[in-house]
């Protein structure tokens, strides 16, 4: 498959109606457009000044986005003292996606400094989490810092230190996604799978939900095999969904770096056979997440020591797991993220 097949248009792009995912039940809180609202207050504090040079202003950009429904659809239990700093983080993250797409830095050395200057603002210790609003640097490092000095208090030490690692992840991404662009190289589908995992920003989303509901599972917990196997399981659904839902505007942009065009280098397959194979893996995925949960169910019913509380905090983070794979694609139908701009289709149709 090339990178722009020429049956783009004709592409069936969401699953079928038979497809697990829709046995997933949707989410859909009364409050998303108050967490919209509060989105779009971020991104007009902070404004675009680290964004695109051309387009519609932040603000403009994040109502396009509906980020407010995401976080409605995906975060069950959301405590309405954490909505502002949880819409905080999603405004930056769409942010410097656009920054990095767009105008970001194109050498390794410039995306180390990036990733460097973003981690001076999150130290570990809550009490010194961050410089204010007043204090100098580009608007996405202050943008951050003041998310972070809202979110770290609130969580423990073991928290904080697994979100800053799968944040570091997320920023190094950027830099292969950036190489294969330059190089117009589409990767091999086994680094891909870990590759992705970090640049969709997943997995430090995933434990946001343990923030907005202030329900944390127990380190140990946290790293048994059955666990890690539900949130790989859970990050790769949407992730990959991701690329099937945004493949159309990533062709436009030159991305080359998605799933879709990955699965179609490496088995031969057309774009419509990539996107139905995607779909048969996602499926596989749900169905895998479902028997490691059941089984840590069975686990923690004979584990002496494990309390009710904390058996509730496991539920609450598979139901916010659970959310997240539904929530993203029905987020993706109606949100504006991954609408083609005209002057962007014209570009890819000139290649």
């Amino acid at each position: 498959m090339t990178n722009h097949p020429e049956d783009i248009e004709r592409l069936v792009l969401l699953p079928g109606p038979e497809h697990p995912l829709y046995e997933l039940p949707p989410r859909r809180a009364a409050n998303a457009r108050a967490l919209d609202e509060m989105v779009v207050d971020w991104a007009r504090r902070y404004g675009p000044a680290d964004g695109p040079a051309d387009g519609p202003a932040a603000p403009e950009r994040m109502t396009a986005v509906r980020a407010g429904d995401l976080i409605a659809r995906t975060y069950p239990g959301l405590r309405a003292d954490r909505a502002v700093p949880l819409a905080g983080w999603f405004a930056w993250l769409f942010a410097i996606d656009d920054y990095f797409d767009h105008g970001g830095p194109r050498t390794p050395d410039g995306h180390a400094a990036a990733t460097r200057k973003v981690l001076a603002a999150l130290p570990t210790a809550p009490e010194t989490a961050g410089p204010g609003d007043a204090d100098p640097g580009p608007p996405l490092v202050r943008h951050i810092a003041h998310v972070w000095r809202r979110i770290a208090p609130g969580c423990g030490l073991c928290w904080r230190m697994r979100f800053l690692t799968h944040v570091t992840h997320f920023l190094s991404a950027f830099q292969y996604e950036e190489l294969n662009r330059r190089r117009r190289h589409t990767p091999s589908l086994d680094g891909y799978v870990q590759l992705r995992r970090a640049s969709g920003s997943i997995t430090a989303c995933l434990d946001l939900l343990e923030f907005a509901t202030g329900l944390e599972v127990p380190p140990l917990l946290h790293e048994t095999e059955q666990l890690r196997t539900m949130a790989n399981r859970a990050a790769d659904v949407v992730v990959w969904v991701n690329d099937v839902v945004s493949l159309k505007k990533e062709l436009a942009i030159g991305e080359t770096t998605n799933g879709v065009l990955v699965v179609g280098r490496e088995l031969g397959l057309s774009a419509q056979e990539s996107v139905d194979y995607i779909y048969a893996r996602v499926a596989d995925d749900i169905r895998a997440f479902h028997a490691a949960e059941a089984e840590l169910e069975r686990i923690c019913a004979r584990w002496l020591g494990v309390t009710e509380a904390e058996r509730a905090a496991l539920g609450s983070l598979a139901d916010g797991m659970r959310c997240w794979m539904r929530g993203n694609l029905d987020w993706s139908i109606r949100s504006g993220r991954y609408a083609v701009a005209p002057e962007a289709s014209g570009r890819a149709a000139a290649r």
